[in-house]
């Protein structure tokens, strides 16, 4: 599960709230959680990238979460997140595109970022670190620089490395899958039709593809990101906001079973990060959250039974 962190003290990473959201994860079945500490870049133009500064997240905040975690028996993925007020017109990662010579100042102070949270991943025992997520105009400009990213946080960090390429283009257009131990995808993939058998039968061009993809890599994949809004028609658009629409708790039910039963039907398959659950609830209502939805039930039967 991406464990989101609620930017308020007492409320987010390390605190007793969380604590009892992990518990409440630990009892449906989850085993491993993604944390996400942010760094900022003033524009989808800027070559800055800077962190530190958020009175409600510090590293000792993550350091708490992840001995939480521990103590329950859970695995951590740290995830590095950025953000920019330029995301809230609706652009993101992907869309950050830079010059030649800014490309090269982006990927020196995005990689001190980097090296800075792999070193905390490995202080705190983490199993996984992804490196970075769905820059694909970064990643398709720059061949070789995630590697390079990667090279830079293994000398900190022993333990498993990730990229989470966008569902869109960046997964199949990425040079560099050779540097880490996995495929990450965010996989936001549209799917048809409205039944269980429907969508997981949805599911089978786009596994295909991701099989043909990685049959050059020898590498597993895994679902760095997934998960459904519980609202109409959430899983033909599942990366767009519906937060309009008309409430569907039972589509997001079927699109979470849909998923399971196509994706461990693959051998190359190794697990989903679902999108998402927050550090207490009912956190900042985001439709994607599965928490008292008949979602979190469907959970439940496939992890506990």
């Amino acid at each position: 599960m991406n464990f989101a962190h609620l930017h308020r003290r007492g409320y987010g990473y390390g605190s007793e709230r969380a604590q009892k959201q992990l518990q409440r994860l630990v009892s449906i079945g989850i085993t491993d959680i993604a944390l996400s500490p942010f760094a900022y870049t003033p524009r989808l133009d800027s070559a800055q990238v800077h962190w530190g500064g958020d009175p409600s997240m510090t590293d000792d905040d993550i350091r708490a979460q992840c001995a939480q975690a521990h103590a329950l028996g859970m695995r951590v993925l740290m995830k590095p997140h950025l953000w920019s007020q330029s995301y809230a017109a609706g652009k993101g990662n992907p869309d950050i595109d830079l010059g030649p010579a800014d490309w090269a100042q982006w990927f020196a102070e995005y990689t001190t970022y980097a090296v800075h949270f792999a070193a905390l991943a490995e202080a705190c025992g983490c199993a996984s670190l992804c490196v970075g997520l769905e820059y694909t105009i970064a990643s398709r400009e720059n061949p070789g620089a995630w590697a390079a990213v990667a090279k830079a946080c293994r000398q900190v960090y022993k333990g498993e490395l990730l990229y989470a390429a966008n569902w869109y283009e960046e997964w199949e257009q990425f040079t560099d899958w050779d540097a880490f131990d996995a495929v990450g995808i965010d996989a936001y993939f549209p799917l048809t039709g409205t039944t269980v058998e429907e969508l997981t039968a949805a599911w089978g061009p786009h596994l295909d593809r991701i099989e043909k993809c990685i049959e050059k890599t020898d590498r597993p994949v895994v679902f760095t990101e997934a998960g459904f809004q519980s609202v109409i028609g959430a899983a033909s658009h599942p990366w767009e906001s519906h937060e309009e629409a008309p409430a569907d708790l039972d589509g997001q039910a079927r699109a979470y079973e849909a998923l399971l039963r196509a994706t461990t039907a693959r051998p190359w398959f190794r697990g989903v990060y679902w999108w998402k659950w927050f550090t207490d609830l009912p956190g900042e209502a985001d439709p994607f959250v599965p928490a008292g939805n008949p979602a979190e039930g469907v959970l439940k039967a496939w992890f506990v039974g």
